[in-house]
């Protein structure tokens, strides 16, 4: 597998990480963020490494996998995560900027801003058919959740 750009790759990782970056630059919580969490580190790199290969694989590793790859029912729950995504964002500023609001449940889903994007990825290695996608999303499904959890719980 030799890197290739991939533009749709690409626009999946703006759309998942430009709330992150542009809404916690304006909008940044009151009162701040609470302490780290007290997890094992082994779940800190989980979650950092998997940023960081969730974006190279997306980006240069992904092209022939998304190629002329039809919408099918995994693009369009990927969709879904991601609009799901945008509205846990909206309601984090329209209620006022709470870090309690970032971990809040949504309907039945505990910690939503870390569970959308994750099964946003995941469908994305679905619909791709990306075993290489799917592998580092995993990866840091295990640490962003376990570091987001433990967040939530307050430690």
């Amino acid at each position: 597998m030799k890197p290739e750009f991939s533009a749709i790759g690409l626009m999946i990782s703006i759309l998942i990480l430009l709330p992150s970056m542009v809404f916690f630059t304006l909008f940044p919580p009151k009162g701040g963020l609470g302490a780290e969490p007290s997890v094992h580190a082994v779940f800190i790199y989980l979650e950092r490494i998997g940023q960081m290969a969730i974006l190279l694989v997306l980006i240069f590793f992904t092209k022939q996998h998304f190629s002329g790859r039809p919408f099918n029912v995994w693009a369009v729950l990927m969709a879904a995560c991601l609009l799901l995504y945008y509205i846990i964002w909206v309601r984090y500023i329209a209620g006022g900027q709470h870090a309690a609001d970032l971990t809040r449940p949504f309907l039945f889903i505990p910690i939503p801003l870390a569970v959308f994007p994750v099964c946003a990825l995941l469908c994305a290695a679905a619909w791709g058919h990306s075993l290489p996608l799917a592998l580092v999303a995993a990866a840091f499904a295990v640490g962003h959740l376990t570091v987001s959890w433990a967040s939530a719980a307050g430690g």
